[in-house]
């Protein structure tokens, strides 16, 4: 019973073909019912760091808010555990800049990925 268990929380989180964080989840889950989340990401509301979210991800969204999670982005990324790292290491080690390069180069430095929601 136990590997049953883990097995199929393993593809609930993971986000394979039946996963709660795939496109396909996420997509259906905001066109039967947006979150409060769902709406400030539309709106692009602000989101400065202030130790949560993680410096990582307020990098990537430019401060701005973002529901966007899970296979929507990189899997270099989520290797690296770039949610992981605190503020202080980013800044020190000089990740912030490999962080915000990468994903520049991903996406175009005027280009907004949750513009493309639709293409991934």
């Amino acid at each position: 019973m136990e590997q049953t268990l883990v097995l199929w929380l393993e593809e609930f989180l993971q986000g394979d073909v039946h996963g709660a964080f795939t496109h396909a989840a996420q997509s259906g889950r905001r066109a039967i019912a947006p979150s409060e989340r769902d709406k400030k990401e539309e709106r692009r509301e602000p989101l400065p760091f202030r130790a949560h979210p993680p410096l990582a991800w307020t990098l990537l969204w430019k401060g701005t808010y973002s529901n966007m999670l899970g296979s929507y982005i990189p899997d270099e990324f989520h290797r690296w555990g770039y949610v992981m790292w605190d503020a202080a290491r980013l800044e020190r080690t000089g990740a912030k800049e490999v962080l915000a390069r990468g994903w520049d180069l991903m996406w175009g430095e005027d280009e907004d990925a949750r513009d493309q929601r639709d293409f991934f």
